[in-house]
C-alpha cells in the first residue's frame, strides 16, 4: 500500500521554474507529476525504442514538438507517444503547466530523471530522432477519456474499483497517489495494470 500527498513525491528536480516527482517505479510503468514555469522549454525531439510515453495534462497548455509542427493540449487530454515517433514537450502558455507523465514499461526513467537531477547522464530508451525508422506523428493519440498500451489502461474516471492506483483530481483528497488504498475523491486518472 503506497500513498503518495501533493508535494509527497520522490523530488527529482526543484527549482522556481520546474519540479518533478517520481509517484510510481514499477516495472510496467513509471510515473511522475512535474510542474513548469511559463514558456518554459522541456525537450527536445526525441524517440523511445521499447516504450511508449503519455502525458496527462492537469493545469495549463501542453505544447507538443513534433517532426512536422507543434500540437497544443490543455486540461483533461490524455497524448499517447507510441515507440519510434518523434517528439518533444513544452509549457506552450504564459501560465503554469501540471502533468502526469508515464512510461509504459518503465525502461528506466526514474533511475534517468533521478540522473538528471544529480546533473549525471543516466543510460535510458531515449535518443534523438534516428534518420530512417521514425514513425509518423499521425500515430500520436492526443484524447479525452483514456488511453491504453498493451494491457496497461490509463483513464479519466468519477468513480473506479479495482485500479492498480489513482490519482485525485478532484475531491477531499485531490493530487493524491495511492496504490493499493483507499481515497476520497470525485475523479481520479486511474491506472489499471495489464
Amino acid at each position: 500500500m503506497t500513498v503518495v500527498p501533493p508535494g509527497g513525491g520522490e523530488v527529482v528536480g526543484d527549482a522556481p521554474d520546474r519540479r518533478v516527482e517520481i509517484l510510481c517505479e514499477v516495472d510496467f510503468v513509471h510515473a511522475t507529476w512535474t510542474r513548469m514555469g511559463p514558456l518554459r522549454d522541456g525537450a527536445d525531439l526525441h524517440v523511445h525504442r521499447e516504450h511508449t510515453d503519455v502525458f496527462y495534462v492537469l493545469e495549463g497548455s501542453l505544447g507538443l514538438k513534433l517532426a512536422d509542427g507543434e500540437a497544443v493540449v490543455g486540461p483533461g487530454t490524455f497524448v499517447r507517444v507510441p515507440p519510434m515517433v518523434a517528439h518533444g514537450f513544452r509549457n506552450a502558455d504564459s501560465s503554469e503547466l501540471r502533468y502526469l507523465n508515464f512510461h509504459a514499461p518503465g525502461t528506466g526513467f526514474a533511475d534517468y530523471m533521478r540522473g538528471l537531477g544529480r546533473g549525471e547522464r543516466v543510460p535510458f530508451d531515449q535518443e534523438p530522432p534516428p534518420s530512417s525508422g521514425v514513425r509518423p506523428s499521425s500515430e500520436i493519440m492526443m484524447v479525452g477519456g483514456g488511453v491504453t498500451v498493451g494491457g496497461l489502461s490509463l483513464a479519466d474516471v468519477n468513480v473506479y474499483e479495482d485500479a492498480f492506483a489513482v490519482y485525485v483530481l478532484e475531491g477531499a483528497d485531490a493530487g493524491t497517489w495511492a496504490q493499493g488504498a483507499s481515497v476520497s475523491g470525485s475523479r481520479f486518472v486511474v491506472v489499471t495494470a495489464p
